[in-house]
């Protein structure tokens, strides 16, 4: 064949091949500028808009102000006592106006019906009861049995407020021939004095109070 046919056939299937390539390179630069990113999707990428991104109320996390009651935070000694009581003798019960002058020059105060030691910024104080029924004391009364209490919730220094407590007991127990007695009605002993003060103890290191 002639070289000159073989050319021009050469010639004719390139233009061919160009012509089908630039086609093509047409047809996609026409899809590519028909392609429209979504309203939403645009702003998701839009790292710089001045205006804070909306949340869905769904997704906020609500903080309010704990309520009163949230607060008041169950106190462990809760109904704990530390409980000594004085017994008197049948035929040699003291009269009330004659306890009344006794604790009245240890510092106790008589009110309600009981007797209690002075408060102060420090504990809370102990209770004198009436260890009979109705609990209060009336005026006139024969003490037949008289009951001290240290209730340990809340309280402050609760070892000093024991050993006031216990220092009553014994003078009381004296000055009128009463039987100081444990929480049981046991007679006291050192051993039940030494673990009252071991509790009242463990109640002043949990609330930081510490006796000098």
């Amino acid at each position: 064949m002639n070289p000159i046919y073989q050319y021009i056939i050469y010639a004719i299937l390139v233009s061919i091949i160009i012509g089908i390539l630039s086609f093509k390179l047409y047809k996609i630069h026409q899809e590519r500028g028909n392609i429209k990113l979504s309203k939403k999707l645009g702003e998701n990428f839009n790292f710089f808009s001045k205006e804070p991104k909306k949340i869905d109320d769904e997704e906020v996390n609500e903080v309010r102000t704990p309520k009163q009651a949230e607060l008041n935070l169950i106190d462990e000694n809760e109904g704990k006592f530390i409980v000594l009581h004085l017994a008197a003798k049948i035929e040699n019960k003291p009269e009330l106006d004659l306890i009344k002058q006794k604790l009245a020059v240890n510092d106790l105060v008589f009110k309600d019906g009981y007797f209690e030691s002075e408060d102060n910024s420090n504990f809370k104080g102990f209770k004198i009861l009436n260890g009979e029924k109705p609990g209060m004391f009336q005026e006139n009364d024969l003490i037949s049995l008289m009951t001290i209490v240290l209730h340990l919730k809340g309280q402050r220094n609760a070892t000093k407020t024991f050993d006031q407590m216990l220092s009553i007991g014994r003078k009381i127990a004296q000055s009128f021939d009463m039987k100081l007695l444990d929480d049981n009605f046991n007679s006291l002993s050192e051993q039940t004095i030494s673990n009252y003060r071991d509790t009242a103890s463990k109640v002043d290191l949990k609330t930081g109070s510490y006796v000098s």
